[in-house]
């Protein structure tokens, strides 16, 4: 797609782009296409804002951070002693469990994660 534009606009669109957060210009103009559009929703952002990433959920990421923890320790036991050890199951599904909590999804033993 070619557009024309007034250096004045080119000028603009320039500082809205840079104000923005996007790199480029061909990304913010196609975000404010979308926006306008009704393709995208700006969710009271400014027209062609880059998206706000959601504060993480810190419970779910401690208790991922934890499970990983041990995971790892009982990793190491394993590869150290030859053989699997108790828990490594109920570590691997905490694991899962704890990283499904982190991205909000729901949580549902024995599936792993989307």
């Amino acid at each position: 797609m070619s557009v024309r534009v007034t250096p004045e606009e080119l000028a603009v669109g320039r500082a809205r782009q840079a104000g923005s957060g996007r790199r480029e210009l061909g990304a913010w103009v196609r975000a404010v296409v979308n926006e306008t559009a009704g393709l995208a929703r700006p969710g009271g952002r400014q027209v062609g804002d880059v998206p706000v990433v959601p504060e993480v959920n810190h419970h779910a990421y401690r208790a991922l951070v934890g499970a990983a923890n041990n995971l790892n320790q009982l990793t190491r036991r394993f590869h150290s002693e030859g053989l699997a050890p108790p828990g490594l199951a109920a570590a691997i599904a905490a694991v899962a469990e704890a990283a499904r909590a982190v991205l909000g999804r729901e949580c549902r033993a024995g599936r792993p994660a989307a």
